[in-house]
């Protein structure tokens, strides 16, 4: 069993089989947090690519790989791909940020302040000083997302590492998800990595604990009758009592979320699930889209 999916264009990836009945079962805890990053990062990265919401575009995770590190040759030198290594405290902990070809071109021109209505010019085989100075800013901005996600999902911190560091050809097994850039001109691809171990270890070292005492199954049941306070939130914002006690009917309160992002669904005040706001018959509603198990 495994959990593929490869941008169109990408050469083929060595994946590795998973055996899910010895060791390796514990890989998909590791693979669900990286799930949940891929959907942090794909909400941060838009915020990072503002031109992103002038054509109404989103970037949408795909599924998680498994891949053998050993052989593969993904240097942050080789062009039009552009990449940015993350590094923690200890050296053995590696993520990474990397824009395809078609992603560096869109980057380029949508920074550029280009109109989006027809497929971006394709680059030379060399970047310019100049695009690689603008890639650098980008991308570190969106390892400064990703490095997010991470320390959000897993506590683990990362920071960007200077663009000469040499990306690891061997080593321990990775694991990536392709973003794809939804609703440009031309299908463009971001994609994250981490090391698999490191994410296996932070969800094993979370799940630990004393053990549970079996409860009365009594109790259990009662409850799951509890009333509980469910809140969807269409978004917050910091104003002040002077501003607010000049609110008139008719003002408008702007948020900072997107009319596509998702909306937080709170229960008992906690965060539990993500959706989307629709109408059901004739009805407000919200549609669950993810749900948070811590």
């Amino acid at each position: 069993m495994t959990h593929g999916g490869s941008a169109e264009g990408d050469s083929p990836r060595p994946v590795r089989p998973l055996d899910l009945s010895g060791r390796e079962r514990q890989v998909r805890a590791a693979m669900t947090s990286m799930e949940r990053i891929g959907n942090a990062f794909a909400r941060y990265a838009r915020r990072s690519l503002p031109f992103l919401a002038r054509h109404h575009a989103r970037i949408v995770p795909a599924l998680v790989e498994l891949v053998a590190t050993a052989g593969e040759s993904m240097s942050a030198e080789a062009a039009p791909r552009f990449s940015v290594l993350l590094g923690g405290e200890d050296g053995t902990i590696r993520a990474s940020v990397t824009l395809a070809a078609e992603a560096v071109a869109l980057i380029i021109e949508g920074a550029l302040g280009g109109g989006g209505q027809l497929p971006p010019a394709p680059l030379a085989a060399e970047l310019t000083p100049a695009q690689r100075a603008l890639l650098a800013r980008v991308g570190k901005s969106l390892a400064l997302d990703l490095a997010t996600a991470i320390r959000e999902e897993s506590k683990i911190t990362l920071v960007p590492l200077p663009l000469e560091t040499p990306f690891p050809t061997s080593g321990s097994d990775s694991l990536k998800l392709p973003c794809q850039i939804d609703g440009m001109q031309i299908p463009a691809v971001i994609e994250i990595a981490t090391n698999a171990e490191a994410l296996e270890a932070a969800a094993r070292q979370q799940g630990q604990g004393p053990e549970s005492t079996p409860a009365d199954p009594r109790l259990a049941e009662a409850l799951r009758e509890v009333p509980l306070d469910v809140v969807a939130e269409l978004g917050t914002i910091a104003i002040g009592l002077r501003r607010i006690l000049a609110w008139r009917v008719g003002d408008v309160v702007r948020l900072r979320t997107a009319t596509d992002e998702s909306v937080a669904v709170l229960v008992g005040g906690i965060k539990k699930f993500e959706g989307a706001p629709i109408l059901s018959r004739g009805q407000l509603a919200i549609e669950i889209r993810q749900r948070h198990e811590r």
